[in-house]
């Protein structure tokens, strides 16, 4: 973002440059040598404000999110993502790009980033995985790709990185459903089904709860899983509002933008008392 560096990080392989793909790193100090061999190269120009710029942003930032502790930077950065995405949801980009850089400068103090990534050449077929450390980007033809910890990216040589799979389309609860529960013993409720469509070449989908208030205590910490179906049933939570989103995730196109969020109520089921009087019963 502000101060990033474009880092080669191919540890000897010999890559045509202009069709291979490029890790990025973070704000290391100059002339810092990264693990796998990749070298600083020179500051990249200012951030503009257009779209990409503000998307490639974003992505850096939710990557960050995702890998960070549950503590309180956490909690302030996603609510300055938050705000990020409501306004490129609005085409205000330059704002969007403001947010997502404040939410990705919470998590990561200017300090030397250290991250190891493998990459493979096969049949004319490069494969990036990422080993260790923070969010890298892959590049390939001007095209990105933000890969976390764990993930990897496949690109034919020559070509363009593949596009990434769609947004999934959230099935149920509709938005803004209220839930009548009965309150286990120890005051929560459920259970409560998230259920969302398919995404053509996802194997996996990443699905976020956060609490926006609850009636009573602290809101708990955001509720998250990954799964290979498209329903999750939710753990037992505190009375309250909460919203959520799916993230779709294909091994070949890498993730897709968070779906549309959407919210819903969680209240205890009140409870009927009757009372014997003369004449017989009254609710």
């Amino acid at each position: 973002m502000k101060a990033a560096l474009w880092l080669s990080a191919w540890m000897g392989l010999s890559v045509v440059p202009s069709t291979a793909p490029t890790a990025v790193g973070r704000e290391p100090p100059d002339g810092t040598t990264l693990p796998g061999g990749g070298a600083s190269a020179a500051p990249r120009k200012a951030p503009g404000t257009e779209p990409q710029t503000a998307l490639k942003a974003l992505e850096m930032s939710r990557a960050a999110v995702k890998a960070a502790p549950n503590d309180a930077r956490r909690r302030e950065a996603e609510s300055r993502l938050k705000d990020a995405e409501a306004h490129f949801q609005a085409a205000r980009y330059a704002d969007a790009l403001h947010k997502a850089d404040e939410a990705w400068a919470l998590l990561n103090p200017q300090q030397p980033s250290n991250f190891t990534v493998e990459v493979d050449h096969d049949g004319g077929t490069t494969t990036v995985t990422h080993r260790q450390g923070p969010p890298v980007t892959v590049e390939a033809q001007h095209a990105t790709r933000v890969l976390a910890k764990g993930e990897s990216v496949r690109v034919q040589q020559g070509t363009v990185l593949p596009e990434p799979p769609g947004a999934p389309q959230l099935a149920q609860p509709a938005d803004k459903a209220r839930f009548a529960l009965k309150a286990s013993p120890n005051g929560l409720l459920g259970p409560v089904t998230l259920a969302w469509a398919s995404v053509t070449g996802a194997t996996r989908y990443e699905v976020e709860v956060v609490a926006e208030g609850v009636e009573d205590g602290a809101a708990p910490a955001p509720v998250r899983t990954v799964q290979a179906a498209r329903q999750w049933t939710l753990p037992a939570l505190p009375a309250g509002r909460y919203r959520w989103t799916v993230t779709a995730v294909s091994p070949e196109q890498g993730r897709s933008l968070p779906s549309q969020t959407r919210r819903f109520e969680l209240a205890a089921e009140s409870l009927e008392l009757n009372v014997k009087v003369k004449d017989g019963w009254q609710k």
